[in-house]
């Protein structure tokens, strides 16, 4: 079955990354060690994007526990602060994790579409 997205763009592979931290690593204390001005008091850690290209760039959004409770904002949204990085290495990122997983596709066909044969 066709992907109803019919892409056909082979030099670019979307998917989905899995991680899994160390069992003496958390993600507030990566974010706490790596991104200026966060704290866990103030901020709770909501996603975090990993971009590798001419740099590695970091950026985190955090919940802003603070300004949850105000009424400046769309009451219907999260506040979340950005906080970028670009001077990580890949060391620094590898010390927190156990494991990941990556699964990457080229759009053409949906991976819930197909059948492994050869099992």
């Amino acid at each position: 079955m066709k992907n109803e997205l019919d892409i056909h763009n082979n030099e670019q592979l979307k998917g989905r990354i899995s991680l899994k931290l160390q069992v003496d690593k958390s993600l507030e204390e990566f974010c706490e060690k790596k991104f200026e001005n966060y704290n866990r008091d103030q901020f709770e850690a909501v996603a975090i994007k990993f971009h590798y290209g001419d740099e590695v760039l970091v950026t985190l959004y955090a919940l802003d526990k603070v300004r949850q409770e105000g009424t400046t904002f769309n009451p219907k949204k999260l506040p979340i602060k950005k906080f970028k990085s670009t001077s990580f290495e890949l060391y620094d990122i590898l010390l927190f994790v156990k494991e990941f997983n990556v699964t990457l596709t080229t759009g053409n066909y949906r991976i819930q579409d197909m059948e492994v044969i050869n099992k």
